[in-house]
């Protein structure tokens, strides 16, 4: 697929705290059917379903709404998870490649972005439970000479440090585009905001800045003198059993997978394919890589906290969501944190809904669990490509949506589902 690469905006975020992605394991475990169905089957569009736990009547709302939603959506395919008390229900859509030579498959590893966060910050608040630190440690105890130093790790995790993004960083996304597979050091990448101006005194305000998740990975590293893929493994995806879950240190993409498409520093208004970029650029903001059995039950582990932190700490997480504390939208300007959208200790808040989503160029996850009703949701999109009426300068695919909300493909086809099972997350 040719196409030209130029510099643009690297998403990697949770889209200025629009929460609408998150992940959860309620009710029965058994694993999502690998894809034998799916693969036997040509998709003309509509869901593959793969395990039909919740009834014919839910299943089949789902199911059309999966289909309208999908329609709506720049991406070539989708794999899609709700689980309630009552069971589980999985379907995939689409295909693997944008040739569309390959359906998509329910078994297959994703680039889940900065879902990668919760088990960032996860890890934080688990070291903070054991003594090897306080969240109320400044950044600078740790990572010196960083802007608003004295900033803390709490701040840090809540997107409140007032320390800019480094994927703002015009030299960032010159290299990122020019040279998709070099390699990142955490160094580098807190090192491009180093002597930068903060954007506002830390407790302040709060704007979704990767480099905060980055120096948190550094502290975890320096606190447990472990590589912070060691320390996952052994403190998260261990314990809870997410087999399929890894920390990558380097490009390797481990199969089955699907083709990932971006229109990020592209300027013909092609999409590129990124499945093999590397992603040390997101580090501990973005490079995990997951399936759907795994955020399906990291989900709920992550909004319950059970298994993972004693239940005191995981109320602190829950009761993280200040709304008193107004998003950083420019200078002199804000806007309003409410229940229906804000950010905490490492995961979002939308309308009851916990969790993140998450952004690779080409990759596109929503991860929700719903507390009161014990419904997860999970939704991976092979596309980062938004469609609908979106703001000039957006990239979209000709012939795409261009009526309705501007949504990545996960987060539009989420929103659809969240509404069937009786727990809108968007007002």
């Amino acid at each position: 697929m040719p196409s030209t690469i130029r510099t643009a905006f690297v998403s990697l975020a949770l889209g200025g705290l629009v929460v609408a992605g998150f992940a959860g394991c309620a009710g029965p475990s058994s694993d999502v059917s690998p894809s034998e169905t799916a693969a036997a089957e040509t998709s003309d569009g509509r869901p593959v379903v793969v395990e039909d736990g919740l009834g014919a009547e839910l299943g089949e709302e789902l199911a059309a709404a999966a289909t309208e939603a999908f329609a709506g959506v720049s991406s070539p395919g989708a794999v899609i998870g709700v689980r309630t008390p009552e069971g589980t229900w999985a379907a995939t859509v689409g295909f693997e490649d944008w040739e569309k030579t390959v359906p998509m498959t329910a078994d297959v590893n994703h680039r889940v972005g900065s879902v990668t966060k919760t088990f960032t910050v996860t890890a934080l608040i688990q070291l903070a439970e054991q003594g090897a630190l306080s969240l109320d440690d400044p950044i600078e105890q740790y990572i010196p000479g960083m802007p608003n130093g004295d900033a803390t790790l709490y701040e840090l995790g809540a997107m409140r440090s007032g320390i800019p993004s480094y994927t703002f960083n015009q030299s960032f996304e010159d290299k990122l585009f020019s040279d998709p597979n070099y390699v990142w050091t955490p160094d580098e990448l807190v090192g491009l905001v180093r002597g930068e101006e903060p954007m506002f005194a830390p407790g302040t305000m709060t704007f979704y800045s990767n480099t905060n998740t980055v120096l948190l990975g550094m502290v975890i590293e320096q606190v447990t003198g472990k590589p912070i893929e060691d320390v996952l493994q052994e403190q998260i995806f261990g314990p809870v059993g997410l087999d399929g879950t890894i920390f990558p240190t380097d490009a390797s993409f481990p199969e089955p997978h699907a083709q990932g498409y971006t229109l990020q520093g592209v300027d013909d208004g092609v999409p590129v394919e990124t499945t093999d970029w590397n992603p040390s650029w997101g580090w501990t903001a973005g490079s995990v890589i997951s399936d759907l059995d795994d955020l399906l039950t990291w989900s709920e582990t992550l909004a319950t906290g059970d298994g993972i932190l004693a239940p005191e700490w995981q109320q602190q997480r829950i009761d993280s969501f200040d709304f008193s504390i107004p998003v950083y939208t420019g200078e002199g300007t804000s806007a309003p944190q409410t229940e229906a959208r804000a950010y905490g200790l490492g995961m979002g808040l939308a309308l009851g809904w916990y969790g993140h989503d998450g952004t690779m160029p080409g990759f596109n996850t929503v991860l929700q669990h719903h507390l009161e009703s014990g419904t997860t949701l999970i939704v991976m999109a092979n596309s980062d490509i938004k469609s609908g009426e979106c703001p000039e300068g957006t990239a979209t695919v000709a012939g795409g949506r261009t009526t309705g909300a501007c949504a990545d493909p996960a987060v539009f086809i989420g929103n659809a589902l969240a509404e069937v099972v009786g727990h809108p997350n968007v007002r």
